[in-house]
């Protein structure tokens, strides 16, 4: 979170620690896409797994893999695995997957996928091997774009997930912040001062051509596509207060809140019938939900914190809703469940844990994890609590927003 003239509106927050869940169960088995079914078997809080390759590159990867998910235990024997996975290379642009089971071993899935290039074939085998092995799908296939300060300004990159190829696209030596997807993938939305004021910008990825989509008097900020793609969530203060407002796909502009608070952080829900965003509304800083065509703002009681912000409605699971959470002088993640009207701590960072962001299995977040000095991108599992580093040791980024393949 970078200390910058729109700070004002953003919204951090307090909590208190408590922790231990218990993890559910592995999804049941589920028919393969092709070659063959993969059976789970009981419930456990790690999987354990042999990684096999005879590539040493590949190898890593699927080493990698699995210990950043969370979900998994890297083993070295079969006597202690649940299953054997092995990914080989096949050809400049593929990946042969192949599970096993059992002592003695027994193949029970293979399959080669393609890609692109060889490395991100190697992803979809390892998404694919986490689906069959799961039941939930995998999102190493997948890419981030955030925002770096390695230049001594905020700008825009991409990467896939793993931090192995990353692309800068913003090179205006100017603070560009928030980017979000487009459902599609095909372009992004991000706040920057270009042109001297906070103005909503959309960069097609295609072209890479850029287009100013908002740039209303005062601040605009936080766009975030809705789940179709048509509308766009923002807050824009119009030289007054910061309010939640949506543009319509007919360009037409609409105030949802129109409260005596300040909003930020706006976000939709999975079918696009609703917003929940933060406010100081009534006092302290708090989550609430608005209807997106309009209505009565409602509170959420999260009743964990003095200060709840920067939600993200979980897209698989409607009930689910992470945000951050101060604590005492930091600040960490939860998750709101609706349905049982309890939020619970999924982190607990020496530091701040803040920028939450769900994947697309609806199991894990990644969000920024910031120190007095430096600030990585990482990823909590919110089943097993186990969380990693995905940056490496790049030491100025924030702001994660997560496409799936």
């Amino acid at each position: 979170m970078n200390q910058n003239p729109f700070s004002r509106f953003r919204l951090l927050f307090l909590t208190l620690l408590a922790v231990a869940f218990s993890c559910s169960a592995f999804a049941q088995s589920r028919e393969g896409v092709s070659g063959g079914t993969v059976t789970v078997t009981g419930s456990r809080d790690l999987v354990p797994v042999v990684a096999r390759s005879s590539n040493p590159a590949t190898l890593e990867i699927l080493q990698s893999a699995f210990t950043v998910h969370g979900g998994y235990q890297v083993v070295e024997s079969m006597q202690d695995a649940s299953f054997a996975i092995a990914i080989e290379p096949s050809g400049p642009t593929g990946a042969r997957l192949v599970i096993s089971s059992g002592v003695p071993e027994r193949q029970q899935f293979a399959e080669t996928l393609t890609g692109e290039d060889g490395y991100s074939a190697i992803l979809r085998a390892v998404d694919r091997a986490i689906f069959k092995t799961s039941g939930k799908p995998g999102f190493f296939s997948g890419k981030l774009v955030f925002v770096s300060e390695d230049t001594g300004t905020s700008e825009i990159y991409t990467s896939d997930f793993l931090f192995r190829n990353m692309t800068r696209l913003t090179s205006d030596g100017v603070n560009a912040v928030r980017p979000h997807w487009s459902p599609d993938g095909d372009s992004i939305l991000y706040t920057s001062y270009k042109n001297g004021f906070p103005d909503i910008h959309r960069l097609d990825l295609r072209n890479r051509r850029r287009e100013v989509v908002v740039d209303f008097k005062g601040t605009n900020m936080g766009a975030r596509y809705s789940p179709d793609g048509s509308r766009i969530a923002l807050i824009i203060s119009g030289g007054r207060n910061a309010d939640v407002w949506v543009r319509e796909a007919n360009g037409q502009f609409r105030n949802l809140t129109k409260s005596s608070g300040l909003e930020a952080a706006p976000c939709w829900s999975p079918d696009g019938s609703r917003i929940v965003f933060s406010s100081d509304q009534n006092g302290g800083v708090q989550l609430f939900v608005v209807p997106s065509f309009g209505g009565q703002m409602r509170r959420l009681r999260t009743d964990i914190s003095g200060y709840c912000a920067e939600p993200d409605w979980n897209p698989v699971d409607p009930n689910k809703i992470a945000f951050t959470a101060a604590m005492g002088s930091g600040y960490q993640l939860a998750v709101y469940d609706m349905n049982e009207g309890k939020s619970r701590f999924i982190t607990s960072e020496r530091g701040d844990a803040i920028e939450p962001q769900w994947l697309s299995d609806g199991r894990h977040i990644v969000y920024t994890h910031r120190r007095a000095n430096s600030s990585q991108i990482k990823i909590v599992d919110t089943l097993s609590l186990k969380s990693a580093n995905l940056s490496g040791g790049r030491s100025k980024i924030s702001q994660p927003s997560f496409i799936a393949e």
